[in-house]
């Protein structure tokens, strides 16, 4: 696993303590914080790992990108949506 992923996956699930922590203390101003990080993670990830390849024996970490990038995808969107922002849709 590439640093820029686990970089990543650990920005990912950060959301839930994030949220609990904001409802808790009535701080909701981490939230566009914690979206622009996600997004910068995001950027690290894509700039520094190849999401698709032709290489059948990279199969498998093309999928596991895949999801990683669907996570991420999810993740923003809920962001967005908690921020009162719509995201645009994916195709």
């Amino acid at each position: 696993m590439q640093p820029s992923e686990a970089a990543l996956i650990r920005k990912i699930v950060l959301l839930p303590e994030l949220v609990e922590s904001m409802a808790r203390t009535l701080e909701p101003h981490h939230l566009p914080h914690y979206s622009l990080d996600l997004a910068t993670a995001f950027h690290w990830f894509y700039e520094n790992c190849r999401v698709l390849s032709n290489d059948p024996a990279d199969y498998p970490t093309t999928l596991a990108r895949l999801k990683l990038v669907e996570a991420a995808r999810i993740v923003l969107s809920r962001v967005l949506h908690l921020m009162g922002m719509s995201a645009p849709e994916s195709m």
